[in-house]
């Protein structure tokens, strides 16, 4: 579906798996603020996502200042990194030019590291850890830390929001 946010006027692509009941929190892709769905109700918003009870996930959010990404079946890869072609481009000297990746395959998510630095990852009630040229399974609410340390009070984090289908 496509919703059109009220404050900076972005044309949103939306899953719609990741509206859920009567008051949805889903953020607009530009500015992240939450989009409003007008006309809806939950009868109606259960009805449409009675379809998607095949997949385990429905989004997953990644939101770093200003911009918020939302990983699914539709958009199943972003990329972290340096460059501008990146999905998330994070300006700093310990970040390469593509860092890391976050994927969506087989209905699970995927932190994966490409960097020279390592990424951090901080998961709710999971210790941090910093991921070096591998895969990690992403699970929980929590942060990233391209090619540094960081917490969930942190400006600099990438802050994950783990959507679980209804």
């Amino acid at each position: 579906m496509i919703i059109y946010c009220e404050e900076c006027g972005f044309k949103n692509t939306i899953d719609e798996a990741c509206v859920k009941g009567p008051k949805p929190q889903v953020p607009c892709g530009k500015c992240g603020d939450f989009l409003r769905f007008y006309g809806l109700k939950a009868k109606a918003l259960k009805a449409s996502s009675s379809k998607y009870k095949k997949t385990p996930g429905a989004c997953l959010i990644l939101k770093y200042g200003k911009v918020v990404v939302l990983v699914n079946e539709k958009n199943s890869r972003v990329e972290i990194g340096r460059q501008k072609s990146n999905d998330i481009q994070v300006v700093n000297n310990r970040v390469s030019r593509t860092h890391a990746l976050v994927e969506y395959k087989d209905g699970k998510y995927y932190l994966t590291d490409q960097s020279s630095n390592g990424t951090y990852l901080l998961m709710e009630g999971r210790k941090g850890v910093t991921v070096r040229r591998k895969e990690i399974m992403l699970t929980a609410k929590g942060v990233i830390g391209p090619g540094y340390k960081v917490d969930f009070k942190s400006t600099d984090a990438i802050h994950i929001l783990f959507e679980q289908a209804l």
